[in-house]
């Protein structure tokens, strides 16, 4: 069965997309292990996201879309938060996420196994989005040229190909240990990383907003590109900055811990945000290996 979800731009209120048809139980998972083809294939119950706008902005500028088959290979995951304070935000995430998913279905990269093309798709449609969004910004002759941060995945049967531009994020919970797979392409992660600043004095810094990479403002991208690896029992959480401005990763963590599955993460993730503050828009795509 072939499930694709997203969302974009909406109302204050939490919205998640779950594939499960309402009222049906979940379906027990097999037992007696899988089968080598079928190792680690994402079905549509792996897999949930939910949006808010947050408690203070009236726009929610974040976009998600997810792809998955559990007759295919691999599924996809894009998370993107229009750039705060610019013009259209909300449209260049939107814009950023469905012209990558519309590739993936024109290119079936679902059924790909090259790990060479498969990161070529990354790296060709991410450029593809950006000239799209940034020949716009010329078109319409925007003052502050409209753009978005972009965290993007491909989970494969045995491996996770990763592109992200800007402070959106990718966490991996493993045997009961949070990690974060992306580094922030923003100014205070450069100053953090220099040693010029600590991380506690980051939180209320001046320039915390300001972002080094972002999909659309420039002519050209330069997305960080990374390969890592997939095994059964590992917990994907895909975000924007919205959550992790207001959770610490020790709390991030104990959240996944504790989560029974997709529903239980996305929907602990955002109230704890949203009771931390939720100044900014709260995005997350949970995975379940």
């Amino acid at each position: 069965m072939d499930v694709f979800r997203f969302a974009c731009a909406g109302s204050p209120g939490i919205r998640s997309r779950d594939s499960r048809t309402p009222g049906k139980p979940k379906p027990s998972p097999p037992t007696g292990g899988f089968k080598k083809d079928e190792m680690n294939r994402i079905g549509p119950y792996n897999v949930l996201a939910g949006t808010h706008a947050g408690l203070v902005r009236a726009c929610n500028e974040d976009s998600y879309i997810y792809a998955v088959d559990e007759e295919k290979r691999n599924s996809l995951v894009l998370v993107a938060d229009g750039i705060g304070g610019h013009d259209r935000g909300d449209l260049a995430s939107r814009l950023c996420t469905k012209n990558i998913f519309q590739a993936w279905k024109r290119r079936s990269v679902a059924d790909e196994t090259s790990e060479e093309k498969i990161m070529l798709f990354l790296k060709e449609e991410i450029a593809a989005a950006n000239e799209r969004i940034y020949r716009l910004n010329k078109s319409m002759n925007i003052q502050n040229p409209m753009g978005t941060t972009l965290v993007s995945g491909v989970v494969g049967e045995e491996k996770l190909y990763v592109a992200h531009a800007g402070d959106s994020r990718l966490y991996r919970f493993r045997d009961g240990r949070l990690g974060c797979l992306t580094e922030d392409h923003s100014f205070i992660a450069e100053l953090i990383k220099r040693k010029i600043i600590s991380s506690e004095e980051s939180k209320n810094h001046p320039f915390a907003h300001i972002i080094s990479k972002s999909v659309g403002t420039a002519m050209s991208i330069e997305p960080e590109f990374n390969i890592f690896d997939v095994k059964e029992g590992d917990k994907l959480l895909f975000c924007t900055d919205g959550l992790n401005v207001h959770l610490e990763d020790p709390q991030i963590e104990v959240i996944l811990d504790n989560a029974l599955d997709p529903s239980d993460a996305v929907k602990n993730l955002v109230y704890a945000a949203l009771r931390s503050g939720g100044e900014d828009n709260i995005t997350v795509v949970c995975m379940f290996i």
